[in-house]
């Protein structure tokens, strides 16, 4: 018959047998018996398979590989990002293609380096999603300071990224317009009506005013 001692220090724990039926110990090990005691006292060496040891190494593995796999995956989607920018796809598309990706990955098996890449993943799109919005922001900051020029520039800028908001293809035509620059004004509009990221009736809208702008010009 097999009993615990009430303490367990160092990792170390005794057990205790009873003469008549004891000569093993459940799965983990044999030890034969020999003494004519009534009672036998060993003491087993728990450190080389104690389960609190287990887990607390292997999460320590888990995550280095964690961390490394996110590493990678980092390097490998800032140097993609790179080329698909050099190659003219927008950071909108990139944007929407990241996201698609990482809610997949949030469905995948939670091993550890699809962790890392998920991390990487999200990582990536917080710096896009960062990045548009501060081009537009700065653009309408600097609009109501009245430093149209600059603005223009970050409005133009958000347009080149095909931004899934109707503000700086806007914004741009009605300044365009003022300054009786329809050719750029046109230029706009056809990329708004073009932007697949903008809802229909936006798209519709400024299909509109290209129409009407390209009119003008054949007029004059």
């Amino acid at each position: 018959m097999l009993a615990f001692a009430e303490t367990v220090e160092s990792r170390r724990i005794v057990l205790t047998f009873h003469q008549e039926k004891s000569h093993h110990v459940g799965q983990f090990v044999k030890l034969p018996y020999t003494s004519k005691d009534e009672n036998v006292v060993y003491t087993l060496d728990m450190s080389k398979w104690w389960p609190l040891k287990k887990d607390k190494q292997t999460q320590q593995t888990a995550h280095q590989q964690e961390e490394q796999a996110f590493r990678a995956y980092e390097a490998e989607l800032r140097q993609h990002l790179a080329q698909q920018m050099a190659a003219g796809v927008s950071r909108q598309a990139i944007l929407r293609d990241v996201e698609a990706t990482a809610i997949a990955l949030e469905q995948a098996q939670a091993t550890p380096d699809e962790k890392g890449r998920l991390r990487a993943y999200d990582l990536i799109y917080g710096d896009l999603r960062d990045e548009l919005m501060r081009n537009l922001q700065t653009g309408r900051i600097l609009e109501m300071n009245g430093r149209v020029d600059e603005a223009v520039t970050y409005y133009e800028t958000a347009v080149a990224d095909q931004m899934s908001t109707r503000f700086p293809y806007e914004h741009l035509r009605i300044i365009y317009r003022r300054r009786e620059q329809y050719e750029d004004a046109l230029r706009v509009c056809a990329a708004g009506a073009a932007n697949p990221f903008l809802e229909d009736k936006d798209r519709s809208h400024f299909q509109s005013w290209a129409d009407k702008f390209s009119q003008h010009l054949q007029a004059s």
